[in-house]
């Protein structure tokens, strides 16, 4: 297990280290430059000069490459260029929110997903069955910004029961949520239900009917322990989504989490914000991929081997 760990934590700091160097060269190459931005387009070429030498803008591209690594190394990640502190006080500062909107949505996608999979396959081609499978249809098939608008609108603008913007109580979270968790539910949903109406048909299922187990503890000891295998590899990937990728929900919702600091500073074009946002959610993705990797150990005995 632990070789397993190490060689899994290895390839998980090439991976950072990979994501840091590319999205270094490309946020040089983009379009744009952070210093007319920051001191407007009518400056002089001597301040135009002086601002490119703070932030050392001036200097060749491989060196400058060399001394973010030299410093991303000792976690310092350089100060923004619009904001003028530490680019860790800032990513740091926003990371919770991300983490709590994740783990909420998560938590979402689980108890809706699972239990509701599993009874539609147990019920299969009833009306409970029939209503979840068309259900997954149109939410898959409807936008997440589009959702979430329709969300502010009901809930914020005609019922006044939920805010529609920022972070300004434990009732902040319920629309994010609820506009991450829709499509990724209703995929999670299809995924259980195809994945226990696999294992209902297993040999060894029609055996522990036969040893006398109730219906519930087959569903419970056998078919659930089972069937959620692939639906881990599948949240493992939606939370990292939903690490990295929530930043339209976040700027609808206005939510102070790590997307939304990284659409802004991609429009600032604050370099160093955005490298320190593109780390930072590397690292917990990589992480969150591990965690599911030495679950799925200790679920299934076949993956230890």
């Amino acid at each position: 297990m632990w070789r397993y760990v190490l060689k899994r934590l290895l390839t998980a700091i090439l991976t950072v280290m990979i994501a840091a160097v590319a999205t270094f060269v490309m946020v040089r190459f983009a379009p744009g430059d952070p210093v007319l931005i920051l001191i407007g387009e009518y400056a002089t070429p001597e301040q135009i000069a002086a601002a490119r030498a703070e932030f050392g803008l001036d200097r060749p591209l491989l060196e400058q490459l060399a001394i973010y690594v030299w410093k991303a190394l000792r976690l310092d990640f350089g100060q923004s260029i619009t904001q003028g502190i530490p680019v860790a006080q800032i990513v740091l500062g926003r990371m919770p929110e991300t983490l709590l909107l994740a783990t909420v949505t998560m938590v979402l996608i689980m108890l809706v997903s699972v239990p509701l999979g599993m009874m539609s396959a147990v019920r299969q081609d009833r009306p409970l069955d029939r209503v979840a499978t068309g259900g997954s249809f149109v939410a898959l098939s409807l936008p997440d910004f589009w959702v979430g608008i329709v969300l502010i609108l009901v809930f914020a603008r005609w019922l006044h029961l939920l805010p529609s913007a920022g972070f300004v109580g434990p009732s902040s979270i319920i629309l994010p949520a609820v506009t991450l968790a829709l499509p990724l539910a209703a995929l999670n949903l299809r995924l259980m239900r195809n994945e226990t109406l696999n294992v209902l048909n297993a040999p060894y299922i029609t055996l522990a009917r036969a040893r006398g187990l109730s219906h519930r503890a087959v569903l419970r000891r056998h078919v659930l322990r089972n069937a959620i295998i692939p639906a881990l590899t599948v949240m493992g990937v939606q939370f990292g989504k939903l690490l990295g990728g929530a930043a339209i929900v976040e700027t609808v919702f206005g939510w102070p989490g790590l997307g939304e600091l990284l659409v802004r500073s991609i429009n600032g074009r604050d370099y160093p914000v955005v490298q320190g946002c593109i780390i930072v959610i590397t690292v917990m993705v990589v992480t969150a991929n591990l965690i599911v990797d030495i679950a799925y150990r200790r679920i299934d005995p076949r993956f230890r081997t």
